[in-house]
């Protein structure tokens, strides 16, 4: 989101699985694959401050995270 931190939440057990550090800058757009063994995600301005807190040249950056089932499986409630 845009306080560039990234969890990963179990909807039935309100569990969170996996929470990634934060990357400093907003996150801008994310996905996973088909067979959901990658999780990619993108970091850029997302001009929800406007045009003063942009600073040009900063670059925009794209990540791939290979996950593990335990990151995006649910677990058990106990």
């Amino acid at each position: 989101g845009a306080d560039g931190v990234i969890n990963f939440w179990c909807k039935t057990n309100r569990q969170r699985l996996k929470m990634f550090n934060p990357k400093g800058k907003p996150i801008s757009c994310s996905d996973f694959s088909f067979q959901g063994n990658l999780f990619a995600y993108a970091t850029s301005y997302d001009w929800s401050k406007g045009s003063s807190f942009h600073t040009p040249g900063s670059p925009n950056e794209i990540f791939v995270h290979c996950t593990t089932e335990d990151e995006i499986k649910s677990k058990r409630s106990k």
